[in-house]
């Protein structure tokens, strides 16, 4: 059975779970219609789609969210032979079929609804923003003519719609978390000194597929596996030459994809007794362990990303390392990176992105590495949700190294 995959069931109700926050969405950022505007969503799928259409289409389709005279509307136009599909989710005020071709009937709708903007998915900075690919936006601004004035970014919309998790969502995440923990301790009672990097990730395939569930992202690096001082930490796979060994570390960076959610968990271990851990790395340990829990006792709804990022990234300066280079966060959903405000510091490669708002419910990791002289590297990574006023650990932290 694979259980990776979110039911239907549970998939409509999130849908509805979020359509549910849309009218105040849109309100708080000035918007009075948004358009999901796809075709061929099989081979082209927009990032939003999953979390408020959910299935697919083959023509042209306009979803589209309204707000006029203080009423909240949603509606869908698109080819016929589609229609029924739509129409049996239950999900939609009102359903338009079209047999010819959509623009007649989503230009009158459009003339009709007058609205002051139009949202679109499109983003420079934002990938899970940016859906609208650049035929369909030459298409939508031929279609809708005069209108394409009022044409903006949803990026403030999509970051919200998929940022606010709904109790279902959280908790799927959590789900997913704990399973993460679970196969990591199975896991580490079969480690053993000189078994390989990919040997070890070979272990953790045949206990995902006995269990059902697969890896959160890329398959050649999920886990990734670390072993010794000379791997380099990064996006990057296991190696066949590269063995444990007595006195070395081992690090992964881990998660699975179940019921359609996902985690992100880092761990380290140690061969050897907790008394033969060097100084040198267990100094290492504790300061990325500590940057993560000042990050962590700092974050709460209102801070901008890239303040959190600045707490976690001056420890790390403070206690002699230079500062790593990414992001200390990034949210976790039905992907493991599932895009929005990001932790992370003002840097070109990230936009205007670490300059948005925390927001209660949000999911995010805490991770950082720091480089040791003589032992490689040393990297956490945890999770965790965003609450009133803080944040909630989705599994507890780990807080030394594990020895084997």
């Amino acid at each position: 059975m694979n259980k990776s995959k979110i039911s239907n069931t549970l998939l409509f109700q999130i849908i509805k779970e979020k359509h549910l926050l849309l009218p105040d969405i849109m309100k708080e950022n000035d918007m009075d219609c948004w358009i999901i505007f796809v075709r061929e969503t099989p081979s082209n799928p927009d990032p939003i789609m999953n979390l408020l259409v959910g299935g697919d289409v083959v023509w042209k389709a306009a979803f589209i969210f309204s707000i006029s005279d203080g009423k909240f509307k949603k509606t869908v136009i698109l080819g016929e032979g589609d229609s029924s599909a739509e129409k049996r989710k239950g999900i939609w005020d009102e359903v338009i079929g079209y047999v010819k071709g959509i623009s007649e009937t989503l230009k009158t709708f459009i003339d009709k609804l007058n609205p002051t903007k139009i949202a679109l998915n499109y983003s420079l900075d934002d990938v899970v923003s940016d859906g609208l690919s650049h035929g369909m936006y030459l298409n939508i601004e031929r279609i809708l003519g005069e209108h394409k004035k009022k044409f903006i970014s949803s990026k403030p919309l999509v970051h919200a719609v998929r940022g606010r998790k709904t109790k279902t969502e959280i908790e799927l995440v959590q789900k997913a978390c704990e399973l993460t923990e679970e196969i990591n301790k199975k896991m580490a009672k079969q480690f053993k000194i000189g078994v390989s990097e990919t040997q070890i990730q070979e272990m953790f395939f045949k206990e995902m597929e006995n269990l059902g569930v697969e890896e959160a992202w890329q398959r050649n690096c999920c886990p990734a596996i670390d072993a010794g001082p000379d791997k380099e930490i990064g996006h990057d796979g296991p190696r066949e030459d590269l063995f444990t060994q007595k006195g070395h570390t081992l690090h992964n960076d881990f998660g699975v994809r179940l019921n359609g959610y996902c985690s992100d968990i880092q761990r380290m271990w140690f061969f050897g007794t907790e008394d033969e851990i060097p100084d040198e790395l267990i100094h290492a340990f504790n300061t990325v362990r500590d940057a993560i829990q000042k990050a962590a006792d700092y974050i709460k709804p209102g801070v901008t990303g890239h303040s959190v990022d600045t707490i976690a990234r001056n420890h790390v300066i403070s206690q002699g390392y230079p500062e790593y280079g990414h992001a200390l966060g990034h949210q976790v959903g039905t992907e493991g990176h599932d895009g929005g405000v990001l932790l992370g510091p003002l840097w070109e490669k990230y936009g205007d992105i670490p300059k948005g708002l925390v927001e209660e419910n949000n999911i995010f990791t805490l991770e950082l590495e720091v480089m040791t002289k003589n032992y490689g590297t040393v990297s956490l990574e945890e999770d965790v949700v965003i609450t009133k006023d803080g944040c909630r650990f989705l599994v507890p932290p780990q807080t030394k190294f594990i020895t084997l």
